[in-house]
């Protein structure tokens, strides 16, 4: 194949987070750096300074209802909000090799900085309620 002159590799995304897949990505010798981030900040660059914040999430009966002492009545609005929240500070960037269906290797990195944001505190929710 031929490899685009604007971008080695591929992106889609969506609410819940972006996957850049393809062309140079599939190279084990290249990495999460070759990537410029949509829904976050490239961590690993020198230049990236992220500043320390802390997050307040409020939970009831088991679904996040407000960040940062901010309700949002709409669910799409919160997921946005978080999204901002975890973006800043790199959340949710994972570098992956999966195996498809049709029994092919693929690798891509991910982006999903507001299901990490949430993930967090609702995992730290469970285990302060929790006994195991």
């Amino acid at each position: 194949y031929k490899m685009s002159a604007e971008k080695a590799y591929s992106t889609d995304s969506n609410l819940l987070g972006a996957t850049h897949e393809a062309k140079d990505l599939e190279s084990l010798s290249s990495g999460i750096t070759i990537v410029n981030p949509i829904m976050g900040v490239p961590f690993w660059r020198a230049d990236c300074d992220v500043k320390a914040e802390q997050v307040t999430v409020r939970f009831e009966e088991g679904q996040p209802v407000a960040l940062n002492g901010k309700s949002f009545a709409d669910p799409v609005a919160l997921f946005l909000e978080a999204n901002a929240i975890g973006g800043r500070h790199g959340l949710g960037m994972s570098d992956q090799i999966e195996n498809r269906i049709i029994e092919a290797k693929s690798r891509g990195i991910y982006e999903a900085p507001g299901m990490a944001l949430l993930h967090i505190a609702y995992e730290r929710l469970v285990t302060g309620i929790h006994n195991e």
